[in-house]
């Protein structure tokens, strides 16, 4: 399979290609005794496809099929968020019928919108499992009998007609018989450590939920919070500043807790910033 990638963060590009290329045969057969057997049936999947192309930006997808380019690619692997904005903004100018699967940081809308489609789409950071069971479900040639183009066209609309409720406040234990209700607006940021998770409020005050980290984000509205590392939901609204960290890395200071250490990774750098410029 003919395989284009469209993502803007190189080292995404560099870990799907390794993903799909897969190691040299001598390799495998030499660990093939080691591998289970989901792994397995990963490797069966490797060798088959070929990249044709990585585009870091709209305007190169638009320049990649401005010749008879299209005609050479059988899937395209897309990143939704690109430098120059969304990938829906390239996708519906390409006239063939390519099916797409989307990969997606934390955009809780395209995710119900893409099942809703039968598009598939993958949660970074890619699996490699799952981004072969993705690979063996795509034919070629049609989604669903949909073009690119009008499967992109349904998506958007199921994302203008489904109303999606995201949480309001937290009803919080205090004391013996009492409860504090703190709306989000007023939650600077959630924190887990030590397997505890606690919000911070923008007064700088700290609560503990009966909540898993995951539970939270999944509840919160992803244009207002953004889970940037494996402790950390931060809510937008709250950032006082970034500072340049090591290693390429960045720093997120929160007004309520200015002194407190949020990391972000090289990797997510650019997320971040797109996130808090929108």
């Amino acid at each position: 399979m003919k395989i284009l990638i469209i993502e803007d963060e190189q080292s995404s590009a560099d870990r799907l290609r390794r993903m799909l290329e897969g190691e040299p045969m001598e390799q495998r057969e030499q660990s093939d005794a080691c591998i289970s057997s989901a792994e397995s049936r990963q490797r069966k999947t490797e060798g088959q496809h070929e990249i044709v192309g990585v585009c870091a930006s709209n305007a190169e997808v638009k320049a990649f099929f401005t010749d008879d380019s299209h005609s050479n690619v059988d899937l395209i692997l897309s990143d939704i968020q690109l430098g120059d904005g969304l990938s829906f903004e390239s996708l519906h100018t390409i006239p063939t019928s390519i099916p797409v699967i989307f990969t997606t940081a934390y955009d809780h809308y395209a995710v119900q919108a893409f099942r809703f489609n039968s598009i598939d789409y993958l949660l970074k950071p890619i699996d490699g499992e799952e981004l072969h069971a993705a690979l063996a479900k795509v034919k070629p040639t049609m989604v669903n009998g949909l073009s690119t183009t009008d499967a992109i066209a349904q998506l958007l609309e199921s994302v203008k007609s489904q109303t999606i409720r995201y949480r309001e406040r937290f009803l919080i234990p205090h004391r013996v018989d009492e409860f504090l209700i703190i709306p989000v607006s007023d939650v600077s940021h959630i924190a887990i450590r030590d397997g505890v998770v606690r919000l911070c409020t923008l007064e700088g005050k700290r609560h503990t939920l009966n909540m898993t980290l995951e539970e939270v984000e999944s509840q919160l509205d992803p244009q207002r919070f953004m889970r940037v590392n494996r402790q950390f939901i931060i809510n937008a609204a709250a950032v006082q500043k970034l500072s340049t960290y090591f290693l390429g890395k960045m720093r997120i200071h929160m007004t309520a807790t200015p002194d407190e250490e949020i990391i972000i990774s090289k990797e997510k750098v650019a997320i971040v910033k797109r996130w808090l410029d929108s």
